[in-house]
């Protein structure tokens, strides 16, 4: 079962009366989080990619350990970190990027961390495959919130935090608010009070009525009152396209792909979906800060790699050190630096608590 199948079915039991809207933000909440295909950025003015000089490590979570040394004989050959979705998507770019960014000297010479991409199934694919294969060290997989949801609705077996131990973080970014680069709705208070003008004040470009931008504009338009005009597209890009183009006056993506038009002025980020402005976007405001009646809609994209469950501790441990301290690196955060997001170092207890207080909570409200 796809994300876009999952969000589809619930927007439908909505509309039947069998899912409050509090339930299907639920199922928002946790998939978005796979969407890292997407991107996002600024408010008012045209928000500017972070200066490669300050675009360094979040280390609010924790500082990467220097790595200990590596278990008795391993890494002996390449590493294979299977990505469960296509060639050039987030997860394969940032995951390509770590790597070329691992410090000289911690990883023996001769051998390599090689991508192999399995895509299908909304990631499951890539993710099962990993499972079948041996607990030894030599297969990563890159994982997001769709293993959560996906275990959350009982779609898949596959335990995020039991059956892989998260060991490094790759993306932890908002879903933002994507306006034209002039014009009314270049600013969010031009966006909101075209909104509040009355019906179909303004059109919002979304990938179906249960994406994150149709169930987003839904929370707006029940928030100020009005009905909102959507248009739906087959894909962020297509969504971002029409508002430049003027056919739609809006869009909810997330920054990494659509920094280039920021850049470039055809696009402005207009706010950001957190409760609090993003630091990866300063400046940009939090819609649920500028209005409340909005409420806080939390929509994040984060994504990372895991080691199965049985591989030896002490080897997931040299992976998770080894790993971060490439996240910690200027290099990573030069080649991110265009993509207008500030890598974070996150250690495996915080990943894995983050995991499964995001089942719980989606699972709770799923039960209401």
């Amino acid at each position: 079962m796809t994300p876009l199948y999952q969000w589809t079915l619930a927007w439908a039991k909505l509309y039947k009366g069998e899912m409050n809207m509090k339930k299907v933000f639920a199922l928002l909440l946790a998939c978005v989080l796979t969407l890292s295909l997407a991107a996002c950025g600024g408010n008012g003015g045209a928000a500017a990619p972070p200066d490669a000089s300050a675009n360094t490590p979040d280390s609010s979570q924790s500082e990467p350990q220097q790595p200990a040394e590596a278990p008795l004989d391993y890494p002996k050959s390449n590493i294979t970190c299977i990505i469960p979705y296509g060639a050039g998507g987030t997860m394969d770019t940032l995951s390509r990027a770590l790597f070329e960014s691992i410090p000289d000297g911690l990883v023996p010479s001769g051998v390599n961390f090689v991508v192999e991409n399995v895509a299908g199934g909304g990631g499951l694919v890539g993710t099962e495959q990993g499972l079948t294969r041996k607990a030894d060290g030599y297969t990563i997989v890159g994982g997001n919130g769709d293993l959560i949801i996906n275990h959350a609705i009982g779609a898949t077996e596959i335990v995020l935090e039991e059956d892989f131990v998260p060991i490094v973080c790759l993306q932890d970014e908002p879903y933002c608010l994507i306006g034209p680069g002039e014009g009314e709705c270049s600013t969010l208070e031009g966006f909101i009070n075209k909104l509040k003008s009355g019906d179909n004040g303004v059109t919002v470009a979304i990938t179906g009525a249960g994406s994150p931008g149709g169930l987003a504009t839904r929370a707006l338009s029940e928030s100020f009152g009005v009905e909102i005009k959507t248009v739906t597209f087959d894909a962020n890009n297509d969504c971002a396209l029409s508002v430049t183009t003027g056919e739609c006056d809006a869009t909810f993506i997330n920054v990494s792909g659509v920094a280039g038009q920021v850049e470039a002025g055809t696009l402005k980020v207009l706010a950001v979906t957190t409760a609090e402005e993003a630091p990866s976007l300063p400046g940009i405001p939090s819609i649920a800060q500028t209005y409340p009646e909005c409420g806080d809609l939390n929509l994040r994209s984060v994504c990372f790699l895991g080691a199965l469950a049985d591989t030896d501790p002490a080897i997931i441990q040299w992976l998770s050190d080894t790993l971060n301290q490439g996240v910690a690196s200027q290099s990573y955060a030069d080649l991110t630096a265009p993509q207008m997001m500030i890598p974070k170092v996150w250690d495996i207890d915080g990943m894995t608590q983050y995991c499964k207080e995001a089942y719980a909570f989606y699972v709770s409200l799923l039960e209401e």
